[in-house]
């Protein structure tokens, strides 16, 4: 990449110095736009157009730049958005899952739900299995009916 650069570098001085020598004797140019009256060298109307062609490309490279720096940050809101409704969602769910354990243990014994194997109620160690409460307090909920959660779900339901 340097050595490319240098090539390009070499190549517009040696573009620079051809116009120098070939337009070293040629008369002035008359510019008479309106109120724009200009008399230039060949030379100097070279240099400015260069002027100008680089202003056009600093400008065109900032806008590059701002255009990546934006789209860098819209991407990091985004990520960080994703991020907080991920966490908003895992805290929900652990707050459900300890008002379903607190529901289900009997008065005085542990909330945490370890000292029962999955499946069985907590005050007997029967076999009997829990059936999930609404998180509205509303009892049971039927397999298949509107609102009903699955053990595959993975969101819980919208209200």
């Amino acid at each position: 990449m340097v050595i490319f650069g240098l090539i390009l570098l070499l190549l517009a001085l040696a573009v620079i110095a051809y116009m120098w020598f070939a337009t070293a004797g040629m008369s002035a140019v008359e510019i008479d736009y309106g109120v724009l009256n200009v008399s230039l060298e060949p030379f100097w109307l070279f240099v400015a157009g260069g002027i100008a062609l680089a202003a056009a490309t600093s400008g065109l490279w900032m806008m590059a730049v701002g255009t990546r720096t934006k789209a860098r940050k819209a991407k990091e809101v985004r990520e960080l958005r994703r991020q907080a409704k991920e966490a908003d969602r895992r805290a929900e769910r652990a707050q459900d899952s300890s008002t379903l354990d607190q529901r289900s243990a009997p008065a005085g014994a542990p909330s945490s739900g370890a000292s029962h194997p999955r499946g069985t109620t907590p005050s007997t160690g029967s076999d009997a299995p829990i059936l999930p409460r609404s998180p509205r307090g509303e009892g049971h909920t039927t397999p298949g009916a509107p609102g009903a959660r699955s053990d595959l779900d993975v969101d819980p339901p919208r209200r």
